[in-house]
């Protein structure tokens, strides 16, 4: 992709507004224009405590309205952001059911704190979105400068999404139903071998090694041949097999098994969403009650996700003064499945399982009294796993909230309020004897159960005053926040049980404790804030506003930060030299520039804590505690600065486009750092060091055609550049990622850089004997070639560098809506330019050395054999020497395209939805995930790595067909 999708979409969009414009049916343009320009821009965005109409907003905020989403299949309300807004990435780590996105507003900046955005829920801080139902929302709102988050300091680094729900209204009780159904694909497979192309592959294998175990030995020996060396009494009994140089003489034929495990490992999966909701009131009374069910397969057999939710919103204007509102939003979710995602869980052990079986046991092979396969590892049916492992999450979640405003005068109003967050998390798990060879059932068993309860409450009083007085207007808000949070937590996990008959967790007869823990943790944040909105003849702006925030995860010496903003906007469109001007609608300029905080370190970061230990007395060990972590009384906020200077243009009412650059600079970064070992401890908190991010964005809006037939294109483009400025005194680099050896933290570069060996190829013969090669140690032909990068001739670890790393240079959304008559439709692409991405499942399913009792990937048929036979020149022999090194054949672009959603509506006609007794009827089709292309041949999907830009097995992504319908009564 050599050119941006969205600059070939602004290119059409523009064409299409040139040459599709339609003659005013009155007045004329120059009219049509001034009269624009007699009013503001009547959009309302919601701002940190509050709200402001968007040509007044001087800061830099992103929107994205319930319409553009409400006909997809989205669990979680994080998935209406993709591809929406320039500046804020979202990235699918894994496509497990109910899973949240990472999200990342401007890029990354810490290295041992939280890179995720503040979530605020109608005024409410939480953790995440996951008790909010998609069809309750009203509004997403991004913000992103540091003039628009500094109102929530010190947790406003990252950006802050701001969630507006759906209100009730004066009226009639009207109701709304919406539904969809849907079927879920793989979006991918991976290549790996299939029965035929393993079978050669061992085949190669144990000839290698049974011609070089005697002379005279030669491949074409038969198995009897072989068996009769070995003195084996059963030449039949293949369970007697010498595996490393014995070939089953029954590959090839229909006496064994063969099986795809994907495909029964996946499968087509439902999903589908129900949502009732009721509104209406009067002047005094206004009220919204809603319910929703979301039910989600995964693909995987045996898991999935299911979520209740309940709303109930109720404002009353109690007096001309008095004003009051209450809601409580509760929610239950249930998660169920074994583990799929991560290094040594299902889905990694599932893609290295051999493709052969015996077929007596078939999918079930090594399984309950099923024994295994000779020629296969240890592994046990992943199928089998699944379907008998207990492994259920049950969580109930009650946001809830209320406050009281009272006008004390015409422009001065306090409002006071308050909420809770109460979560209550149980998880079950049992994973019952599987090996019933060698065990009875229940023998080793294992059992747990862990339940966390979280609780979050928020106060806050807030002074609102608003003036207009002449051209000026002067909008100022002072408020104090308290806020308490406490989580504790109990785990229990168990071994050995007297059956597996039962699932319910009786520990007391268990024959062994393994975990048995009881923990809590408790932190507060207190708050003082105020702002100060101030504008003339709405073509000058200013903004003010300072925030001090205590926490008591830092330490006694710096328990206070101070976050100021300011900002400026200057409507340049509406001074006397461009009022003539008929096809200018928007023009202003503006600028911010603020500090703001992070302290997500997790709690008692800056204390000595104690840990449990083991006292001599009389030569007898008796339990007690122990320090277990140093004091930093010095540890304090981690603080961003940021600059943004924005663009707004607004053309013949029918293109908006926006600009804004930026310079955000985090120091005092919050690590995590080694220390002496002198000192009894590892590791200890400190402010060490500084990040830069600095970028540009993007966003173009056009209406191309209007009138009966209308086409709208909305695209965004960022662009971000992320590099570390300072470590410490000494700048010393820091190692992270798999075994802190494949990413890099260094001045200079940027976060989590790729630190790795640079594999150029495959060894020749004549390599190996050419001493002018640089080579490790032992090198055969056939082993990868690296790239000598300090020149001295040997591969050694000083010739691992630093190669790309995990920031894209850009992402994009580009989404089209075309509508006629009373059909729609919309197509929404999205995608990224850059990065990298570092396959640790590939690796782990894709290195020489492995033997031949797993599979490997497909790439392994063109294999290095031999000079003549050199293979795809990339991937190696299969009993190289190199196995251990990280290099970069696992490294791959993560560039991507992909055709997010196609959706097509249709609108029945008023007369039908009245003759049928009800207001609105629309039935659509939706296509999710539809199409993707990219450079990703080591894992399920690009997107799905870690921070540190790894993937070792993240559960696939799925396509989504499905057919839903809305209607209002």
């Amino acid at each position: 992709m050599k050119k941006s999708i969205v600059t070939l979409g602004i290119l059409l969009s523009t064409t299409a507004f040139i040459f599709g414009q339609e003659k005013q049916t009155t007045g004329t343009a120059k009219d049509s224009a001034k009269t624009n320009k007699t009013k503001d821009i009547e959009e309302v965005v919601v701002i940190a405590y509050g709200t402001q109409k968007k040509g007044e907003v001087t800061g830099s905020v992103g929107r994205v309205n319930a319409e553009t989403f409400k006909d997809r299949p989205i669990a979680r309300v994080d998935q209406a952001l993709t591809g929406q807004i320039a500046g804020v990435k979202t990235r699918s780590t894994t496509g497990k059911p109910g899973e949240p996105l990472e999200i990342r507003v401007r890029g990354s900046a810490s290295i041992s704190a939280s890179n995720s955005p503040l979530y605020v829920v109608d005024g409410m801080v939480v953790d995440d979105m996951a008790n909010v139902s998609p069809d309750d929302v009203q509004s997403i709102e991004v913000l992103k400068d540091a003039a628009s988050t500094a109102m929530y300091g010190s947790r406003g680094s990252n950006g802050i999404v701001i969630v507006t729900t759906k209100k009730g209204a004066s009226g009639k009780p009207a109701f709304s139903f919406s539904q969809y159904y849907g079927i879920q694909t793989i979006e991918k497979k991976l290549d790996i071998m299939t029965s035929s192309e393993w079978i050669d592959y061992a085949t190669e294998a144990i000839n290698k090694k049974w011609e070089a175990l005697a002379p005279g030995n030669s491949a074409s020996d038969s198995y009897a041949v072989r068996a009769n060396y070995f003195n084996l009494a059963n030449t039949t009994d293949y369970n007697l097999a010498n595996i490393n140089y014995m070939i089953d003489p029954r590959w090839g034929t229909n006496q064994v098994a063969n099986i795809d495990w994907q495909d029964v490992f996946y499968r087509p999966a439902s999903v589908q969403s129900y949502q009732l909701s009721a509104r209406g009131g009067n002047k005094n009374v206004k009220y919204l009650i809603s319910g929703a069910y979301f039910d989600q397969e995964g693909l995987a057999i045996n898991t999935g996700f299911k979520r209740f939710n309940l709303s109930a919103v109720i404002d009353l204007n109690i007096s001309d003064k008095w004003k009051a509102g209450i809601s409580f939003r509760p929610s239950y979710s249930k998660s169920y499945g074994a583990t799929v995602d991560g290094k040594d869980n299902l889905a990694h052990k599932m893609l290295s399982m051999v493709p052969v079986a015996e077929l007596s046991a078939g999918l079930y092979t090594n399984f309950w009294k099923n024994t295994r396969y000779r020629w296969a590892g240890s592994t046990q049916s992943p199928i089998g796993v699944m379907e008998n492992t207990t492994n259920n999450t049950n969580e109930f979640r009650l946001l809830s909230s209320l406050y009281v405003s009272y006008d004390i005068l015409p422009d001065l109003n306090i409002k006071i309020s308050g909420g809770a967050t109460n979560n209550f998390n149980l998880n079950n798990g049992y994973t019952p004897t599987f090996d019933l060879i060698t065990n009875t059932p229940g023998q080793v068993s294992i059992a747990s159960r862990r339940t966390v309860n979280y609780n979050r409450y928020l106060g806050e009083a807030l002074l609102n005053y608003k003036k207009t007085f002449g051209d000026h207007s002067i909008a100022a808000i002072a408020g104090y926040s308290a806020e308490n949070y406490r989580t504790t937590t109990q785990y229990n996990r168990n071994k050995g049980f007297p059956n597996d008959d039962l699932k319910t967790f009786n520990f007391t007869q268990s024959a062994s404790v393994l975990n048995s823990e009881y923990t809590a943790s408790e932190w507060m944040l207190i708050s003082m804030f105020g702002r100060v909105n101030y504008d003339y003849k709405k073509k000058y702006m200013l903004l003010a506003s300072i925030r001090r925030d205590g926490s008591s995860r830092f330490g006694w010496d710096n328990l206070w930060g101070v976050f100021p903003a300011f900002g400026a906007g200057w409507k340049v469109d509406k001074e006397d030299f461009l009022k003539d001007v008929s096809w200018l609608n928007n023009l202003k300029l503006r600028y911010s520039w603020g500090e703001n905080g992070n302290n997500s370190i997790g709690d008692y970061r800056a204390f000595g804590t104690l840990g449990g230990g083991n006292y001599s007395f009389g030569g007898n060990l008796s339990n007690g505690l122990i320090p277990n972590t140093i004091e930093n009384r010095n540890l304090t906020w981690e603080k961003t600065q940021s600059s943004d200077f924005g663009l707004e243009l607004g053309l013949f009412n029918r293109i908006d486009f926006t600009a804004d650059y930026y310079i955000k600079k985090t120091k005092d970064l919050l690590l995590e750092q080694p220390v002496a070992a002198v000192t009894g401890y590892t590791t200890m908190w400190s402010n060490v060091g500084s990040v830069q991010n600095k970028g540009l964005e993007l966003e173009l809006n056009t209406k191309n055609l209007i009138g009966e037939f209308r086409w709208n294109t909305s695209a965004n483009i960022a662009f971000n550049k992320n590099k570390v400025l300072q470590l410490g005194s000494d700048n010393t680099p820091i190692y992270t990622g798999f075994s802190n050896s494949t990413n890099i933290i260094q001045v200079g570069q940027e976060l989590n850089a790729f630190y790795l060996y640079e594999a150029i190829g495959v060894l020749s013969t004549a390599d190996i004997n050419n001493p002018n090669v640089a080579k490790t140690s032992g090198a055969i032909a056939g082993d990868v070639k690296y790239k000598d990068f300090n020149g001295d001739g040997v591969i050694n670890e000083d010739d691992r560098h630093i190669i790309g790393g995990p920031t894209p240079d850009y992402y994009w959304g580009f989404t089209n809506t075309f509508s006629y008559k009373n059909f729609d439709l919309s197509v929404f692409f999205q995608g990224q330019k850059g990065g990298y991405s570092y396959a640790l499942l590939g690796r782990a399913i894709d290195r020489t050395g492995m033997g031949t009792t797993t599979n490997v990937m497909g790439n392994w048929a063109n294999r290095w054999r031999s000079d003549a036979d050199p293979g795809d020149g990339k991937t190696p022999r299969l009993d190289g020497t190199t196995g251990s090194l990280l290099d970069t054949r696992w490294l791959y672009d993560a560039t991507y395209i992909q055709l997010k959603n196609v959706t097509l509506g249709y609108n029945f006609p008023k007369d039908l939805v009245n003759r049928l007794k009800i207001s609105s009827l629309r039935v659509y089709v939706s296509l999710e995930n539809v199409w993707r292309k990219d450079h990703y041949y080591g894992g399920y999907n690009p997107e799905s790595v870690q921070s540190d830009g790894t993937d070792y097995g993240a559960y696939p992504n799925a396509k989504v067909y499905m057919m839903g319908l809305n209607f209002n009564f």
